[in-house]
Protein backbone atom coordinates (compact mmCIF):
# COMPACT_ATOMS: atom_id res chain seq x y z
CA UNK A 1 0.00 0.00 0.00
CA UNK A 2 2.84 2.42 0.76
CA UNK A 3 4.26 1.92 -2.69
CA UNK A 4 0.82 2.58 -4.18
CA UNK A 5 0.50 5.78 -2.21
CA UNK A 6 3.94 6.98 -3.29
CA UNK A 7 3.13 6.26 -6.92
CA UNK A 8 -0.21 8.02 -6.67
CA UNK A 9 1.40 11.04 -5.06
CA UNK A 10 3.91 11.30 -7.86
CA UNK A 11 1.40 11.36 -10.69
CA UNK A 12 1.36 14.81 -12.31
CA UNK A 13 -2.32 14.36 -13.20
CA UNK A 14 -3.17 14.30 -9.50
CA UNK A 15 -1.52 17.63 -8.91
CA UNK A 16 -3.04 19.03 -12.08
CA UNK A 17 -6.52 17.98 -11.04
CA UNK A 18 -6.03 19.37 -7.54
CA UNK A 19 -4.72 22.63 -8.99
CA UNK A 20 -7.78 22.87 -11.24
CA UNK A 21 -10.07 22.39 -8.23
CA UNK A 22 -8.10 24.91 -6.18
CA UNK A 23 -8.30 27.45 -9.01
CA UNK A 24 -12.05 26.90 -9.23
CA UNK A 25 -12.59 27.28 -5.48
CA UNK A 26 -10.34 30.36 -5.32
CA UNK A 27 -12.11 31.86 -8.34
CA UNK A 28 -15.54 31.36 -6.78
CA UNK A 29 -14.25 32.81 -3.50
CA UNK A 30 -12.85 35.88 -5.24
CA UNK A 31 -16.09 36.32 -7.16
CA UNK A 32 -17.99 36.18 -3.90
CA UNK A 33 -15.63 38.75 -2.36
CA UNK A 34 -16.15 41.04 -5.32
CA UNK A 35 -19.93 40.72 -5.04
CA UNK A 36 -19.91 41.41 -1.30
CA UNK A 37 -17.40 44.23 -1.56
CA UNK A 38 -19.43 45.94 -4.28
CA UNK A 39 -22.04 47.02 -1.75
CA UNK A 40 -20.38 46.68 1.64
CA UNK A 41 -16.80 47.81 0.89
CA UNK A 42 -15.40 45.00 3.05
CA UNK A 43 -12.01 44.90 1.32
CA UNK A 44 -11.66 48.67 1.58
CA UNK A 45 -12.32 48.35 5.28
CA UNK A 46 -9.70 45.63 5.62
CA UNK A 47 -7.14 47.73 3.74
CA UNK A 48 -7.39 50.29 6.53
CA UNK A 49 -6.41 47.51 8.95
CA UNK A 50 -3.16 46.59 7.22
CA UNK A 51 -1.12 46.64 10.43
CA UNK A 52 -3.44 44.38 12.48
CA UNK A 53 -3.74 42.02 9.51
CA UNK A 54 0.05 41.82 9.26
CA UNK A 55 0.09 40.99 12.96
CA UNK A 56 -2.46 38.24 12.33
CA UNK A 57 -0.28 36.86 9.54
CA UNK A 58 2.75 36.85 11.87
CA UNK A 59 0.82 34.91 14.53
CA UNK A 60 -0.45 32.38 12.00
CA UNK A 61 3.06 31.90 10.58
CA UNK A 62 4.35 31.36 14.11
CA UNK A 63 1.71 28.66 14.56
CA UNK A 64 3.26 26.76 11.65
CA UNK A 65 6.42 26.40 13.72
CA UNK A 66 4.51 24.54 16.44
CA UNK A 67 2.69 22.43 13.87
CA UNK A 68 5.94 21.36 12.26
CA UNK A 69 7.54 20.74 15.65
CA UNK A 70 4.75 18.27 16.36
CA UNK A 71 5.20 16.64 12.94
CA UNK A 72 8.96 16.45 13.51
CA UNK A 73 8.45 14.74 16.89
CA UNK A 74 6.00 12.23 15.42
CA UNK A 75 8.36 11.28 12.60
CA UNK A 76 11.23 10.80 15.06
CA UNK A 77 8.98 8.61 17.22
CA UNK A 78 8.46 6.38 14.18
CA UNK A 79 12.18 6.18 13.45
CA UNK A 80 12.06 8.62 10.54
CA UNK A 81 13.89 11.82 11.57
CA UNK A 82 14.31 14.57 8.99
CA UNK A 83 16.33 17.77 8.89
CA UNK A 84 14.43 20.71 10.32
CA UNK A 85 14.58 22.96 7.23
CA UNK A 86 13.91 20.21 4.68
CA UNK A 87 11.14 18.79 6.83
CA UNK A 88 9.57 22.21 7.26
CA UNK A 89 9.40 22.76 3.49
CA UNK A 90 7.89 19.31 2.92
CA UNK A 91 5.36 19.91 5.68
CA UNK A 92 4.36 23.36 4.44
CA UNK A 93 3.92 22.05 0.89
CA UNK A 94 0.99 20.03 2.20
CA UNK A 95 -0.94 23.28 2.71
CA UNK A 96 -0.89 24.06 -1.01
CA UNK A 97 -4.14 22.25 -1.80
CA UNK A 98 -5.91 22.83 1.51
CA UNK A 99 -8.93 24.28 -0.31
CA UNK A 100 -9.20 21.47 -2.86
CA UNK A 101 -11.31 18.31 -2.46
CA UNK A 102 -9.95 14.97 -1.35
CA UNK A 103 -6.46 14.18 -0.06
CA UNK A 104 -4.43 16.08 -2.66
CA UNK A 105 -2.52 18.16 -0.09
CA UNK A 106 -1.51 15.15 1.93
CA UNK A 107 -0.50 13.21 -1.18
CA UNK A 108 1.73 16.15 -2.04
CA UNK A 109 3.26 15.93 1.44
CA UNK A 110 3.86 12.20 0.88
CA UNK A 111 5.67 13.06 -2.35
CA UNK A 112 8.13 15.42 -0.69
CA UNK A 113 8.73 13.45 2.50
CA UNK A 114 9.46 10.38 0.39
CA UNK A 115 12.38 12.35 -1.07
CA UNK A 116 13.70 12.58 2.49
CA UNK A 117 13.44 8.83 2.88
CA UNK A 118 10.17 8.81 4.85
CA UNK A 119 7.86 5.96 3.71
CA UNK A 120 4.43 6.98 2.48
CA UNK A 121 2.83 4.85 5.18
CA UNK A 122 4.57 6.84 7.91
CA UNK A 123 3.53 10.18 6.42
CA UNK A 124 -0.05 8.99 6.10
CA UNK A 125 -0.19 7.69 9.67
CA UNK A 126 1.31 10.93 10.99
CA UNK A 127 -1.29 12.93 9.08
CA UNK A 128 -4.21 10.96 10.55
CA UNK A 129 -2.80 11.22 14.08
CA UNK A 130 -2.23 14.96 13.66
CA UNK A 131 -5.75 15.57 12.35
CA UNK A 132 -7.33 13.54 15.16
CA UNK A 133 -5.47 15.54 17.82
CA UNK A 134 -6.38 18.81 16.09
CA UNK A 135 -10.06 17.86 16.27
CA UNK A 136 -9.70 17.24 20.01
CA UNK A 137 -7.84 20.52 20.56
CA UNK A 138 -10.27 22.74 18.65
CA UNK A 139 -13.21 21.02 20.33
CA UNK A 140 -11.69 21.82 23.74
CA UNK A 141 -10.97 25.43 22.73
CA UNK A 142 -14.52 25.77 21.40
CA UNK A 143 -16.07 25.21 24.83
CA UNK A 144 -15.87 28.93 25.63
CA UNK A 145 -18.43 29.70 22.91
CA UNK A 146 -20.30 26.38 22.92
CA UNK A 147 -23.67 27.89 23.82
CA UNK A 148 -23.61 30.02 20.66
CA UNK A 149 -24.17 26.84 18.63
CA UNK A 150 -27.23 24.82 19.71
CA UNK A 151 -25.83 21.63 18.17
CA UNK A 152 -22.42 21.86 19.82
CA UNK A 153 -23.11 18.74 21.86
CA UNK A 154 -23.72 16.81 18.65
CA UNK A 155 -20.52 18.15 17.08
CA UNK A 156 -18.46 17.25 20.15
CA UNK A 157 -19.98 13.77 20.27
CA UNK A 158 -19.12 13.18 16.60
CA UNK A 159 -15.51 14.23 17.23
CA UNK A 160 -15.12 12.05 20.31
CA UNK A 161 -16.69 9.04 18.60
CA UNK A 162 -14.44 9.51 15.57
CA UNK A 163 -11.27 9.72 17.66
CA UNK A 164 -12.34 6.76 19.79
CA UNK A 165 -13.05 4.73 16.65
CA UNK A 166 -9.57 5.52 15.29
CA UNK A 167 -7.95 4.39 18.55
CA UNK A 168 -9.97 1.17 18.63
CA UNK A 169 -9.16 0.27 15.04
CA UNK A 170 -5.48 1.03 15.70
CA UNK A 171 -5.35 -1.25 18.76
CA UNK A 172 -7.75 -4.13 18.00
CA UNK A 173 -6.73 -6.56 15.24
CA UNK A 174 -10.29 -7.84 14.80
CA UNK A 175 -11.53 -4.35 14.03
CA UNK A 176 -8.66 -3.85 11.59
CA UNK A 177 -9.68 -6.94 9.64
CA UNK A 178 -13.32 -5.85 9.73
CA UNK A 179 -12.42 -2.39 8.42
CA UNK A 180 -10.36 -3.86 5.58
CA UNK A 181 -13.20 -6.22 4.68
CA UNK A 182 -15.74 -3.39 4.78
CA UNK A 183 -13.73 -1.33 2.30
CA UNK A 184 -14.21 -3.98 -0.37
CA UNK A 185 -17.99 -3.59 -0.11
CA UNK A 186 -18.04 0.19 -0.57
CA UNK A 187 -19.56 1.43 -3.84
CA UNK A 188 -17.36 3.19 -6.37
CA UNK A 189 -13.64 2.99 -6.93
CA UNK A 190 -12.85 6.53 -5.65
CA UNK A 191 -14.66 5.86 -2.36
CA UNK A 192 -12.89 2.53 -1.91
CA UNK A 193 -9.54 4.17 -2.65
CA UNK A 194 -10.18 6.89 -0.07
CA UNK A 195 -11.29 4.31 2.49
CA UNK A 196 -8.19 2.17 1.88
CA UNK A 197 -6.09 5.32 2.23
CA UNK A 198 -7.58 6.02 5.67
CA UNK A 199 -7.65 2.44 6.93
CA UNK A 200 -4.05 1.89 5.89
CA UNK A 201 -2.93 4.86 7.97
CA UNK A 202 -5.21 4.13 10.91
CA UNK A 203 -3.99 0.56 11.41
CA UNK A 204 -0.47 1.90 12.01
CA UNK A 205 -1.40 4.43 14.70
CA UNK A 206 -0.74 2.25 17.73
CA UNK A 207 2.99 3.12 18.19
CA UNK A 208 1.99 6.80 18.44
CA UNK A 209 -0.62 6.24 21.15
CA UNK A 210 1.83 6.78 23.99
CA UNK A 211 0.90 9.13 26.86
CA UNK A 212 4.07 11.24 26.75
CA UNK A 213 4.08 11.65 22.97
CA UNK A 214 0.35 12.38 22.90
CA UNK A 215 0.68 15.01 25.65
CA UNK A 216 3.55 16.73 23.83
CA UNK A 217 1.64 16.63 20.54
CA UNK A 218 -1.48 18.10 22.16
CA UNK A 219 0.65 20.87 23.71
CA UNK A 220 2.05 21.79 20.28
CA UNK A 221 -1.40 21.72 18.74
CA UNK A 222 -2.80 23.84 21.56
CA UNK A 223 -0.04 26.43 21.12
CA UNK A 224 -0.64 26.56 17.36
CA UNK A 225 -4.41 26.99 17.67
CA UNK A 226 -4.11 29.55 20.47
CA UNK A 227 -1.86 31.65 18.24
CA UNK A 228 -4.46 31.54 15.45
CA UNK A 229 -7.25 32.28 17.93
CA UNK A 230 -5.23 35.23 19.22
CA UNK A 231 -4.93 36.50 15.65
CA UNK A 232 -8.72 36.38 15.32
CA UNK A 233 -9.18 38.15 18.66
CA UNK A 234 -6.73 40.86 17.57
CA UNK A 235 -8.59 41.40 14.30
CA UNK A 236 -11.93 41.61 16.11
CA UNK A 237 -10.48 44.19 18.52
CA UNK A 238 -9.11 46.22 15.59
CA UNK A 239 -12.59 46.19 14.01
CA UNK A 240 -14.14 47.46 17.23
CA UNK A 241 -15.86 44.19 18.12
CA UNK A 242 -15.96 43.87 21.91
CA UNK A 243 -15.96 40.24 23.03
CA UNK A 244 -15.44 38.46 26.35
CA UNK A 245 -12.03 36.80 26.28
CA UNK A 246 -13.53 33.31 26.20
CA UNK A 247 -15.54 34.22 23.08
CA UNK A 248 -12.55 35.88 21.45
CA UNK A 249 -10.47 32.71 21.79
CA UNK A 250 -13.25 30.19 21.14
CA UNK A 251 -15.21 31.48 18.16
CA UNK A 252 -12.58 30.79 15.51
CA UNK A 253 -11.80 27.20 16.66
CA UNK A 254 -15.55 26.49 16.83
CA UNK A 255 -16.03 27.85 13.32
CA UNK A 256 -13.14 25.68 12.13
CA UNK A 257 -14.78 22.65 13.77
CA UNK A 258 -18.03 23.37 11.95
CA UNK A 259 -16.11 23.82 8.68
CA UNK A 260 -14.23 20.54 9.18
CA UNK A 261 -17.38 18.54 9.92
CA UNK A 262 -19.18 20.10 6.93
CA UNK A 263 -16.76 18.14 4.66
CA UNK A 264 -16.45 21.22 2.42
CA UNK A 265 -12.82 21.53 1.21
CA UNK A 266 -11.02 23.88 3.57
CA UNK A 267 -14.37 24.69 5.17
CA UNK A 268 -14.73 27.38 2.50
CA UNK A 269 -17.96 29.26 3.07
CA UNK A 270 -19.16 27.22 6.05
CA UNK A 271 -16.41 28.51 8.35
CA UNK A 272 -17.02 32.12 7.31
CA UNK A 273 -20.78 31.71 7.82
CA UNK A 274 -20.24 30.25 11.30
CA UNK A 275 -17.97 33.16 12.27
CA UNK A 276 -20.52 35.73 11.07
CA UNK A 277 -23.41 34.05 12.88
CA UNK A 278 -21.51 33.74 16.16
CA UNK A 279 -20.21 37.31 16.06
CA UNK A 280 -23.69 38.59 15.23
CA UNK A 281 -25.08 36.58 18.16
CA UNK A 282 -22.41 38.25 20.34
CA UNK A 283 -23.61 41.73 19.41
CA UNK A 284 -21.48 42.65 16.36
CA UNK A 285 -23.19 44.22 13.37
CA UNK A 286 -23.38 42.06 10.26
CA UNK A 287 -20.97 44.06 8.09
CA UNK A 288 -18.28 44.14 10.80
CA UNK A 289 -18.73 40.41 11.47
CA UNK A 290 -18.35 39.73 7.76
CA UNK A 291 -15.16 41.80 7.62
CA UNK A 292 -13.74 39.82 10.55
CA UNK A 293 -14.63 36.50 8.91
CA UNK A 294 -13.08 37.40 5.57
CA UNK A 295 -10.02 39.00 7.16
CA UNK A 296 -9.11 36.02 9.33
CA UNK A 297 -9.68 33.59 6.46
CA UNK A 298 -7.37 35.59 4.22
CA UNK A 299 -4.78 35.53 7.00
CA UNK A 300 -5.19 31.80 7.69
CA UNK A 301 -6.68 29.59 4.97
CA UNK A 302 -5.50 31.54 1.94
CA UNK A 303 -2.19 32.38 3.57
CA UNK A 304 -1.66 28.64 4.10
CA UNK A 305 -2.42 27.96 0.44
CA UNK A 306 0.05 30.65 -0.65
CA UNK A 307 2.78 29.40 1.71
CA UNK A 308 2.19 25.83 0.57
CA UNK A 309 2.44 26.81 -3.08
CA UNK A 310 5.73 28.62 -2.47
CA UNK A 311 7.14 25.62 -0.60
CA UNK A 312 6.02 23.24 -3.36
CA UNK A 313 7.61 25.42 -6.06
CA UNK A 314 10.87 25.53 -4.11
CA UNK A 315 10.88 21.75 -3.68
CA UNK A 316 9.97 21.08 -7.33
CA UNK A 317 12.85 23.30 -8.41
CA UNK A 318 15.27 21.09 -6.48
CA UNK A 319 16.70 17.79 -7.61
CA UNK A 320 15.10 15.06 -5.46
CA UNK A 321 17.42 13.77 -2.76
CA UNK A 322 15.72 10.36 -2.82
CA UNK A 323 14.12 8.76 -5.85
Amino acid sequence: MSETLSTTAARPIRRGRALAWLTLVAGVYLLGLWYIDRDKQILTRLQALALPLCGCVALVLASYGFRHLRWHMLLRAQGQPTGWRAGMLAYLAGFAFTASPGKAGELLRIRYFSRLGVPAQVTLTTFIYERALDLLVITALSLGAAHLIPLFGVLATVVLCLVLALCMVACIATLQRAAIALVAWLPGRPLRRLARFLVDGTTSLRPLLRPGLTAASIACGLAAWLLTSAAFAWLCHALGIVLPWQYALAIYPLAMLIGALSFVPGGVGTTEAAIVLMLAASGADLDTALAAAIGIRLASLWLAVAVGMVAAVVLEARKPAVT
